[in-house]
């Protein structure tokens, strides 16, 4: 996926940032890498159940290529260590049809991987010490299969593959293979491994390029360029879930409605450029306040932003509120041409929803904005705030 232009990008995401940074070691900041790892896990859940079904009907095949080839006296022994990895095969697929499986499924298939790697080893151990002349390419369609076929990533893949690679030349070393043969098959085998670990890389590099492009597109699409918070439409989806959510719970929900006195002289006096900044610096003095998984932040339009709470008492939203007016006022952003102070203030309207009620989240916009009003009309820079009761 191309990346979007990045001129529309907030500077401040973490999409952008880590573009900058770059991931060389295929390795993102935490709270990135965590996400890639549940995107690549659903992005690669089809093409891990195929491979393991593909598995299983390929070890069926080999196991009967075993049968009709392989003389009476050490057959069951290959037969039994091919069919003891057909109970893991199928448990990860029934894993993979389990949602709660689908942070480990990278672990189960690396097991998987590994296993069947391991086990081809043990089939050509247990051939070469019958002297029996099994052909070792068996182990190259292993190879593939890790790097390619069932959806691992870099490091699990490489692990696998070359750790089956030492097992093979482990066996090989113990049951005398001709040096001249062995030096061959060691060549070809390592070569495959080099291969697949540079594809591998490559293809694991183009996945997490997509999802910082995606990320992006989102970043576009959500969040308001300037500030980096939320957007009006964003903040609609992501409050009316949360807004379920209280309804659901009967949780207390309290709706913000803050504006930035007398911004427009700000703008006037100062200029739009220093407005933009004296914006973002509020941002983030409001997003220091919303960091909990269900609260909503988002800049509603111009100077005024709307926020979301959950689960939050009377008494601790007066708080929070006061809190954030504070801080903006501690910005200590000179403002000459404010009414109420030589700095940059803020005034907040709060509604606050002890039982809030299904559809009834833009009545309570609209008592925030009420709310806000009357701050306005007390003076500004202060916090007033309505019940609703419905």
């Amino acid at each position: 996926m191309p990346l979007p232009s990045l001129e529309w990008v907030n500077q401040d995401s973490a999409y952008l940032r880590q573009l900058r940074a770059g991931f060389a070691w295929l390795r993102f900041t935490p709270q990135l890498e965590l996400e890639f790892r549940g995107y690549h896990a659903v992005a690669n859940l089809y093409r891990m159940r195929g491979a393991v079904m593909v598995s299983c009907v390929m070890w069926l095949l080999f196991s009967l290529l075993d049968y009709v080839s392989m003389p009476a006296e050490f057959r069951q022994q290959s037969l039994a260590l091919r069919l003891l990895i057909m109970p893991l095969l199928l448990g990860t697929w029934w894993a993979s049809f389990r949602p709660q499986w689908l942070e480990r499924m990278q672990l189960l298939a690396g097991i998987c991987a590994l296993a069947s790697g391991l086990a081809v080893a043990g089939v050509i151990w247990i051939a070469r010490a019958h002297t029996f002349a099994l052909p070792y390419e068996g182990i190259i369609l292993m190879t593939v299969f890790f790097y390619f076929l069932i959806g691992l990533r870099f490091r699990t893949a490489v692990f696998c593959g070359w750790l089956t690679f030492c097992a093979y030349l482990a066996v090989e070393l113990n049951t005398g293979l001709a040096a001249n043969v062995l030096i061959y098959n060691a060549f070809f085998l390592g070569a495959a491994n080099l291969i697949g670990s540079f594809g591998c890389y490559f293809l694991e590099h183009s996945a997490r390029e997509t999802f910082i492009a995606q990320g992006l597109l989102e970043d576009i699409a959500e969040r308001d360029f300037l500030t980096g918070l939320l957007n009006r439409r964003a903040f609609s989806e992501q409050a009316n879930r949360s807004w379920r959510q209280a309804v659901r719970a009967q949780q207390p929900v309290a709706v913000l409605m803050l504006d930035v006195d007398f911004f427009k002289a700000y703008n006037d006096h100062y200029g739009h450029a220093a407005g933009d900044l004296a914006l973002q610096a509020v941002a983030r003095a409001l997003g220091a306040h919303a960091q909990r998984p269900l609260d909503v932040l988002a800049r509603y339009g111009g100077e005024e932003f709307v926020g979301l709470w959950l689960d939050v008492s009377q008494e601790a939203i007066l708080a929070l509120a006061e809190a954030i007016r504070a801080d903006v006022q501690a910005l200590a952003l000179s403002h000459q041409h404010s009414a109420v102070a030589d700095v940059v203030t803020l005034s907040i309207g709060i509604a606050y929803l002890l039982a809030p009620q299904p559809g009834a989240l833009e009545e309570a916009q609209r008592l925030a904005d009420g709310a806000l009003y009357q701050a306005k009309e007390q003076g500004r820079n202060c916090v007033e705030l309505r019940a609703l009761t419905l």
